[in-house]
């Protein structure tokens, strides 16, 4: 074997191990960006199961500051049954963008192009972002929201020096709703993922997990109360009456807004209407939504789905326990 194909084997086995065990529901997770991992929204819609675009990754490492991105590895998105089968590499100094693309050819050399100047000032930030195009070039979106892949997940690091003075600046006007939802100055970080409806999210600030078409709403990933859910058999792939109980999947997506996960550790069901959940395990029944669990700046949430509390002072319509700080 060449020393590029053994690179290019070892580093594609390394990042698909790293992968959650996806198969089809949104990434709503928090972390992982569609447009960092250089993927416009469509890229992965099941309507197109052989569409492919340059620079854009079933999986990514990054690292860049506010305004330039200095290293890129990522594994080239694959079309629907093809298995992951090149590496790229990008590399940015403030020299020009220069990309390699490592695949069983050889080494192709990109021509050098026009970047943004290194800007180390607005800080540092380290990305991961992976999605379900790993397993075999899945595409399983829907083409009527084009809000990007189903399963995946990511993992961020960050530091913002220039984030500290309006922090400061919200705790000397004692905005708390800031604070709880920002409690860090200066840096954050977050971890999750999402798989076949359940989603865990654990985050020291509050992130956008999913956009509804309602902008008028605003909701916790594990609060439910006033969610429509769609039925399990509306997905990507499934994403017309038949299947989504006399509506398109449209429908179900126009009627939630952004739902937000807080700082601290949540585990929830998946937002958006593009999936097929499973439910949660036995003995539990098949329904779902998964009884969500929030811990963290923002209070407390319990329950939901098969799991109902009975009516009281701190109980939602959903049936969950609900304490806010008031974030």
């Amino acid at each position: 074997m060449t020393s590029t194909k053994r690179l290019l084997t070892v580093t594609v086995t390394v990042l698909a191990a790293l992968a959650p065990s996806v198969a089809a529901h949104a990434v709503s997770d928090g972390d992982y960006s569609n447009a960092r991992n250089g993927c416009t929204g469509d890229a992965f819609n099941s309507n197109e199961p052989n569409r492919t675009e340059p620079h854009c990754y079933m999986a990514t490492v990054q690292l860049s500051d506010g305004t330039h991105n200095y290293v890129t590895v990522g594994i080239p998105e694959t079309a629907d049954g093809t298995n992951a089968d090149s590496l790229e590499i990008c590399i940015d100094l403030g020299q020009g963008r220069q990309c390699a693309l490592f695949d069983k050819n050889g080494v192709t050399q990109e021509p050098v192009q026009k970047g943004t100047q290194p800007n180390p000032a607005t800080g540092l930030r380290a990305y991961f972002g992976m999605n379900d195009n790993i397993d075999s070039g899945e595409h399983d979106s829907s083409s009527q929201v084009n809000n990007g892949p189903s399963d995946g997940g990511g993992v961020q690091a960050n530091v913002r020096p220039t984030t500290i003075a309006k922090w400061m600046a919200k705790l000397q006007a004692g905005s708390s709703g800031y604070i709880l939802t920002h409690p860090l100055p200066g840096a954050d970080a977050g971890m999750g993922f999402c798989a076949d409806g359940f989603c865990f999210s654990a985050q020291t600030q509050r992130r956008v997990v999913y956009r509804g078409g309602d902008k008028r709403k605003h909701h916790d990933a594990a609060n439910y109360q006033g969610k429509t859910w769609d039925p399990a058999s509306c997905a990507g792939p499934s994403d017309g009456p038949k299947d989504c109980n006399g509506h398109q999947l449209k429908w179900y997506d126009d009627k939630d807004g952004t739902v937000y996960a807080e700082p601290g550790v949540q585990i929830y069901e998946d937002p958006d209407p593009q999936g097929s959940p499973l439910g949660p395990p036995p003995p539990f029944p098949s329904d779902y939504p998964i009884p969500s669990l929030y811990v963290g700046t923002c209070g407390f949430i319990a329950g939901g789905g098969v799991v109902r509390f009975p009516a009281s002072p701190i109980t939602n319509k959903a049936g969950q326990i609900v304490v806010s700080t008031g974030c």
